[in-house]
């Protein structure tokens, strides 16, 4: 029996099937004739021979594109732009609010770059990093490829899978992905990789995991919600160009120069990403499909199940005084009033023209059933 990945809405892979089903060539409409991704088949060799179809076996292929295809990609079935609620099996209560920082809509929230995920035995916030090379794979970028990756992983998950072996799912799919994409030599170019943070507590272990600078607070307490060296050192640079150019708020959202100052340095510094050999004083880790030695994982044991556990992407910099969606909201507002182009507090980026925020953004907040 063939497995054959395939990849593409469902009018592509009924195209797909009904090729199958002839014996004959297939090619997707919307690219050229080459390897299906992740398949290694060429697209102009015969899927199966023409005569003496076997009908078994036809059913036994079906079932397994129809299973393959629906796992290769992640469902999007979240809410975006509202506050969403849920509950769990035992009672405890879910809140998440997730958005573009281009605003509201559908097309807008297709390249939303933050994602989130809850279940009875999980719950995370991942990031998918903004692009810094220009690139695209079939119309994403890195960002929403890494958003996508870590999704799929997550809904697919075991219970109480530890840790390790999950950065080990996520890297593999990742690596498909490399795979799939040959024309670039990923490890020796680092700001092609499509990268994310992670940030996830395992409500089986009461472990709470970090790679990256999404953060977390925790029954009132703030976790991994640290400053990155790069990143202080960026902003600032970004806001001392801004200041010596004396540019206006409407001046820089229209064209940020500060930001196009250090354009190149934010391409540069994927040279200390997840990179043992560079400077200890640059390094960082992040999620990119490359090993993250066991000791730069950032992990909490916490001896008894939290009342309440709040995970963020940094599309929210400042925690609010409550745990609540509005809350959340509200000092986002607050914020983007008082700052919108990040100049008092110093950031690698303000809100550029046609964006309603700095950045997408996903908070996910569990209330424990008393």
């Amino acid at each position: 029996m063939v497995a054959v990945f395939v990849y593409g809405t469902s009018d592509e892979r009924l195209r797909f099937a009904r090729a199958v089903d002839k014996g004959s060539r297939y090619q997707h409409s919307a690219q050229p004739e080459r390897s299906l991704p992740g398949a290694g088949i060429p697209h102009s060799a015969p899927i199966l021979p023409p005569k003496k179809e076997n009908t078994m076996q036809k059913a036994l292929l079906a079932a397994t594109i129809a299973t393959i295809s629906l796992a290769a990609q992640a469902k999007d079935d979240l809410q975006y732009s509202k506050e969403t609620a849920a509950t769990l099996k035992d009672g405890s209560k879910i809140a998440y609010f997730l958005e573009s920082k281009k605003g509201a809509g559908e097309k807008n929230n297709a390249v939303c770059e933050d994602g989130l995920f809850y279940n009875d035995h999980y719950l995370a916030v991942f990031d998918g990093a903004t692009d810094k090379s220009g690139k695209t794979y079939d119309g994403k970028k890195g960002g929403r490829v890494s958003r996508d990756i870590i999704q799929d992983i997550f809904q697919n998950l075991p219970p109480n899978t530890d840790k390790e072996e999950i950065l080990k799912r996520i890297n593999d799919k990742y690596q498909d992905f490399y795979t799939a994409n040959k024309d670039i030599d990923f490890a020796k170019e680092p700001v092609n990789r499509p990268t994310a943070t992670l940030i996830w507590y395992n409500l089986d272990k009461n472990e709470l995991v970090a790679i990256g600078d999404s953060k977390a607070r925790i029954d009132g307490k703030a976790y991994n919600d640290e400053e990155k060296l790069v990143d202080t050192l960026n902003s600032a640079l970004r806001v001392k160009v801004i200041d010596e150019l004396k540019l206006s708020d409407e001046q820089i959202r229209e064209n940020d120069l500060g930001r196009y100052y250090i354009l190149p340095l934010l391409q540069r510094q994927a040279e200390f990403q997840n990179n043992p050999e560079a400077p200890a004083a640059f390094q960082f880790w992040a999620i990119d499909g490359f090993p993250i030695p066991h000791d730069k994982l950032r992990v909490w044991q916490f001896d008894k199940a939290p009342e309440v556990i709040e995970l963020s992407s940094d599309g929210y910099e400042i925690y609010p005084p409550e745990a609540s969606v509005d809350s959340y909201e509200k000092t986002l507002r607050e914020q983007l009033a008082a700052d919108p182009m990040r100049i008092k507090h110093p950031s690698t980026k303000g809100i550029s023209k046609d964006n309603y925020s700095f950045d997408d953004r996903a908070v996910l907040i569990y209330q424990r059933k008393k």
